[in-house]
């Protein structure tokens, strides 16, 4: 299995209420709450801490001997582990899920008089077992990124109390974003606008069931939805049931005056307040969570942005009660 590494390795900020001088210690306090973890190297700013793998070797090797797990019964191990580091280091690798948490690294980019803001990233096992070239089954990239995401999170603001910052992307205006069997970016980035709208959300395309509860959501708080889109008697072929149903509920949800029907549609995009998302995908489950090949670019350039939101005005006209 061909893996981009990147791709495995979750990033996140953090808002921690800790000196800077005092977080190695504390982010090993909670780490070890989890498991066998160390300090690999140490700065005043900045840390990495690793699994310890030798005694992780030793509780693999105790437990399919079926001995009992004692302080003693542990040292011996961890002495035996000592001799052949390398193995002893390929058999936990192998025998350890995927998705398991096995490397995590912080530096400190701001500090303040009782907190800091830091930078953290995690590695899981599979990252380590492909370098190594252990054999492993295979695994989805984004679930096994997700799952250290959220070790993160138990980490930093589960165990030290912390907040996620959101850093703006300094990156161009412009990003390439894909959908396929391996990728969700597009359905990521779909969900990640819609939670932080607060103005206006437009779309353009066919709706599904799929983003409805957070439509609703954003519709009691507040926010203005509306839609150009396409009526299922439009489809030759039997009808997908979500497509049926997301349209019923579409206009349940935010009534004629807010839906526009195009036949002749067939450029898909999404606008939510200053930003647009613009390629081929829909927003129902053949192309939030299909097997489709979907392609789109995000952007934030005013004038792009400004651009589309126009064009959709022009071409919106609201339906009326006979043309439901």
């Amino acid at each position: 299995m061909s893996v981009d590494l990147e791709k495995l390795i979750a990033r996140k900020s953090y808002l921690v209420p800790f000196k800077a001088s005092d977080l190695c210690e504390k982010i090993l306090e909670q780490l070890k709450v989890t498991g066998p973890w160390k300090i690999s190297s140490k700065h005043p700013n900045s840390g990495v801490f690793g699994i310890d793998y030798s005694i992780r070797y030793a509780l693999f090797v105790l437990v399919d001997q079926e001995k009992e797990i004692t302080p003693e019964e542990i040292e011996k191990k961890k002495t035996e582990f000592q001799k052949n580091p390398s193995k002893g280091i390929s058999l936990v690798q192998k025998e350890t899920v995927n998705e398991e948490p096995n490397e995590l690294n912080y530096i400190v980019i701001e500090e303040r008089p009782d907190s800091c803001i830091v930078k953290a990233t995690c590695k899981p096992i599979l990252y380590h077992k492909i370098i190594r070239h252990v054999e492993h089954p295979e695994s989805n990239p984004q679930d096994v990124r997700i799952r250290n995401e959220e070790f993160l999170d138990e980490i930093f603001i589960g165990g030290l109390g912390g907040k996620e910052i959101q850093e703006r992307k300094e990156s161009s205006r412009w990003e390439l974003l894909i959908n396929d069997v391996n990728n969700r970016q597009i359905t990521e980035r779909i969900y990640e606008m819609l939670r932080d709208a607060t103005t206006c959300v437009l779309l353009i395309g066919w709706v599904g069931t799929d983003c409805l509860p957070k439509l609703k959501e954003l519709k009691n708080a507040g926010v203005t939805i509306r839609s150009v889109t396409h009526k299922p008697s439009e489809l030759k072929a039997p009808v997908p049931a979500d497509i049926q149903k997301g349209y019923a509920e579409l206009v349940e949800l935010i009534s004629l005056n807010n839906i526009s029907v195009n036949p002749l549609l067939h450029g898909r995009a999404l606008i939510v307040d200053n930003k647009a998302l613009i390629g081929s995908m829909d927003f129902n489950s053949h192309s939030l969570s299909g097997e489709h090949v979907e392609f789109a670019i995000y952007t934030e350039d005013v004038d792009t942005v400004r651009s589309l939101r126009s064009y959709f005005e022009e071409m919106f006209k609201p339906l009326k009660e006979a043309e439901r």
